[in-house]
């Protein structure tokens, strides 16, 4: 799978979960309290999961860095959507507790399914039993508002499930059809699969037929057993009690026991006195309950001596890296990268127009960050004078300015002389006056030289 099929497989399948959740989200909100869900907040707790998970995934840091990164994450999200809920107020009441409980259960959810979404399997098969899996979610929804409303009679105000269900739908089908395999190889059902269609089917067929004969003949099934009750009595005579009596007595399971009938009729009964010695009773079990809960405290710290081995080793390992998961990491690297250096490009560019200048040496340094950018690259056998030259002789307009930061750079580095504030001050208007968009065009006319 190409790179581009992958970040539109994962694109979809991110528009897929999140309908479902936002449907579910929206109307568990409308329905039992009287607030808006934060769909936003839930939203980017979504994009965060996924986000960190790949991150942390691709870096292979110790577990203990990924607990932490997804425990601050979600509760950070979970403080901005509670935040944005009900507002940064204290909850006092039980309903204002159970819309807090209620925010922070879906915003869980949400993590918990971008976390999920980094590892899942984009196979056809996988694609599809989730997106039957959020067909189904979506259905019970319906369902569920069309029995309150017929059932109970109210009627919820909650306006866009259809069209997440369409959204749903949509990249439902866009996932799809990028997860189907491009292999020519003939697709044959498995013969397994049959034999179970086929055992499925006559349960089916059994059921449904054993219901519809109890239905039908459970009529004459009561006539004839009222029928039958009264030719036993009329041929049975004078004998009709006891064969009832009888039948009950066979088919009336008894209400008390032998020995409790025998209680009820002797209840002056009772067992032998047999004196016991309490001495030896006494050290004995104060023996036997010592060892006890002595070998019961050696189990418990074995125990949990165990589970913190067991638990430092899992937080100090690394994430294995799994065939199938190639693919996300090297693009999630090249975005990582890509990121890191536009980052470093606009931090670059932040420093040479407003950073400060504390000696000639740095302004050298960044009248060569300067020339570099213009097309005037320094050359490893060029003294700073010669260098001056070449950019005096290719931007005459700002000969002034250059000739400044090399004196001063002269000055400093040979001359061995500290500069004062008035030079220090000369030197950074120099490169400000260098920095202005206004000699951008002269710029850009040298750089394109240098192709």
């Amino acid at each position: 799978m190409s790179h581009n099929t992958h970040k539109r497989l994962v694109s979809a399948c991110c528009g897929m979960d999140l309908c479902w959740l936002c449907a579910w989200a929206n109307f568990m909100a409308v329905s039992t309290t009287s607030i808006t869900f934060p769909l936003g907040r839930a939203c980017a707790a979504f994009f965060m999961a996924l986000f960190i998970s790949y991150f942390f995934r691709a870096k292979r840091y110790r577990m203990i860095w990924f607990v932490l990164g997804h425990v601050l994450g979600l509760g950070l999200m979970i403080w901005a959507a509670v935040s944005a809920g009900i507002g940064r107020v204290l909850p006092c009441t039980f309903h204002q507790w159970y819309q807090v409980a209620l925010i922070a259960a879906m915003v869980c959810l949400f993590w918990y399914k971008g976390t999920k979404l980094s590892s899942r399997q984009m196979s056809y098969q996988t694609i599809c039993n989730y997106f039957d899996l959020g067909i189904s979610f979506l259905f019970a929804l319906l369902i569920i508002k069309m029995l309150i409303q017929i059932k109970g009679g109210i009627h919820i105000q909650e306006s866009f499930t259809l069209y997440l269900m369409a959204g749903y739908f949509f990249f439902g089908l866009i996932a799809v059809f990028f997860s189907q395999n491009t292999t020519i190889k003939e697709k044959q059902y498995l013969k397994g699969f049959r034999v179970y269609g086929v055992l499925i089917s006559v349960v089916i067929v059994l059921l449904f037929c054993g219901m519809g004969l109890v239905f039908v003949l459970l009529p004459f099934m009561t006539s004839f057993a009222e029928s039958g009750y009264d030719v036993l009595k009329q041929a049975a005579g004078p004998l009709s009690p006891y064969l009832i009596a009888i039948l009950r007595f066979i088919f009336t399971p008894r209400n008390h026991p032998a020995d409790i009938g025998m209680s009820q009729q002797n209840p002056d009964i009772t067992g032998p006195h047999i004196p016991q010695a309490q001495g030896y009773t006494n050290w004995a079990d104060h023996l036997l309950f010592s060892a006890f809960m002595t070998i019961l405290f050696l189990i418990c710290v074995l125990m949990t001596g165990y589970l913190a081995y067991k638990m430092f080793k899992f937080l100090m390992s690394k994430q294995p890296l799994h065939p199938r998961d190639k693919e996300a990491v090297s693009f999630f690297l090249l975005l990582n990268r890509r990121l890191v250096l536009w980052f470093n490009l606009f931090k670059t560019a932040f420093l040479d127009l407003f950073g400060n200048i504390e000696d000639a040496r740095k302004g050298f340094i960044k009248l060569i960050s300067w020339g570099r950018k213009s097309g005037m690259t320094k050359l490893h056998n060029e003294t700073p004078a010669e260098y001056a030259q070449r950019l005096q002789q290719q931007f005459v307009p700002l000969e002034n300015e250059i000739k400044t930061i090399i004196q001063a750079f002269h000055l400093e580095t040979y001359g061995e002389m500290r500069l004062d504030k008035t030079n220090i001050s000369q030197l950074a208007k120099a490169l400000k006056t260098m920095h202005s968009p206004v000699f951008w065009p002269l710029r850009i006319k040298s750089f394109w030289k240098m192709f």
